[in-house]
């Protein structure tokens, strides 16, 4: 289960985050990883998990260590997470899920009637948990359980907040999505539009896939 590994980040930079930190593990091995994990904490005083939201300070120590290549680096490692699969209009690009840790959490959360409708309906204004609840006639028990499950995975974010009578600060979630189409072919694909406001605030497709 994926946890909240930094207070603020949310959207893509954290569904990325633990896929990203296996995958440049697996590729670059653990010496140069314990290289760019030093040099990121003694420059920017980060982890490399806090650092995927502000992927700008990854971009930066790897290309102290790797020069011009490190771009090339940035896109190999991302591939292995998600490929775009149509890019004509920037603000609307398509990407493929090719992480199956991250494939299986969107199927996870699609396959229940729940969730599903939780994502689907939070693709336009953001709720609260209990407006939410309210909303979708969802049972208070299994819905708050189903809303963490979205949350943990990164599948809805944190976006705003509304203030009660005494100034207490409710949190409000939108979906990452604005379309998520599932293929099933000879192998399960997921393919996925992440909203503007996300594409927008995300450090990760700013720094990897806008060059």
């Amino acid at each position: 289960m994926k946890v909240l590994l930094h207070e603020n980040m949310s959207g893509v930079d954290l569904l990325f985050a633990e896929s990203f930190e296996r995958v440049i593990l697996e590729n670059l091995g653990d010496e140069t990883v314990s290289k760019i994990q030093s040099r990121l904490f003694e420059k920017f005083g980060m982890s490399l998990t806090e650092a995927m939201g502000e992927f700008e300070n990854i971009d930066y120590v790897l290309r102290e260590f790797f020069g011009a290549g490190a771009e090339g680096l940035e896109k190999k490692f991302f591939d292995k997470i998600c490929t775009i699969k149509s890019k004509q209009d920037k603000a609307e690009k398509r990407f493929t899920i090719t992480d199956k840790s991250i494939s299986q959490s969107i199927l996870k959360a699609f396959a229940d009637d729940e969730m599903s409708k939780i994502l689907n309906a939070s693709i336009g204004e953001p709720w609260t948990i209990a407006e939410i609840l309210e909303k979708l006639h969802i049972p208070r028990t299994s819905g708050y359980r189903k809303i963490n499950f979205l949350i943990e995975q990164g599948l809805l974010m944190k976006t705003g907040y509304d203030l009660t009578e005494n100034r207490r600060r409710i949190e409000k979630y939108k979906s990452l999505f604005d379309n998520v189409n599932i293929d099933f072919g000879n192998q399960i694909t997921v393919n996925v539009q992440f909203t503007q406001e996300v594409a927008k605030n995300s450090s990760v497709l700013k720094t990897v896939y806008d060059k």
